[in-house]
């Protein structure tokens, strides 16, 4: 299933097609690699790329992970100890001077490069229905089960890279 850009989803009256709500907010961050956003309220887990004056990432440290907090008047938060080591967290490796190959902590099987695009612009790409596309969004359902959420699905919101054509997949834990 293709999808239009999250921003544009509204022009063609599907956004929250499948599970992500309508009235959830974009962040809009500089340097935002992707997001993460989840059914229990809006607040958004922002992947931000790190960059040195040269304009590469910064090597032992590449990513900041943060909460947009937006029923907190948009306020930042970083992330606790156990959202970093448990579910948000990112480990990576480095491929080269321009790209990385990381995975989310809670979803090690599932790989994003973060490399530069035509533009010279670091974006994190991953497959997305078996086609590789830029990441733009990921949408968590998850069910409270005492302590911990059990997450239900995925759903990966992106542009294709070949075509520039959106692309959506829903993955079932």
């Amino acid at each position: 299933m293709y999808l239009p850009p999250k921003d544009k989803r509204n022009d063609y009256n599907i956004r929250g097609l499948e599970g992500l709500p309508e009235n959830y907010p974009i962040p809009k961050v500089s340097d935002m690699l992707f997001y993460i956003q989840r059914n229990q309220n809006p607040n958004t887990v922002v992947y931000q790329i790190l960059k040195d004056n040269s304009g590469s990432f910064i090597v032992n440290n590449p990513i900041y992970v943060f909460w947009r907090q937006f029923d907190n008047n948009g306020k930042d938060k970083p992330l606790n100890y156990i959202q970093r080591k448990l579910a948000y967290g990112y480990e990576f490796d480095i491929i080269n001077s321009d790209a990385i190959q990381m995975n989310i902590v809670s979803y090690p099987d599932y790989k994003i490069f973060i490399t530069k695009n035509d533009d010279q612009e670091y974006k994190a790409v991953c497959k997305i229905n078996n086609i590789w596309a830029e990441l733009s969004n990921v949408y968590v359902f998850v069910e409270e089960q005492g302590a911990f959420p059990v997450v239900k699905y995925l759903e990966l919101y992106g542009i294709q890279i070949d075509s520039k054509l959106p692309c959506y997949e829903k993955i079932d834990i």
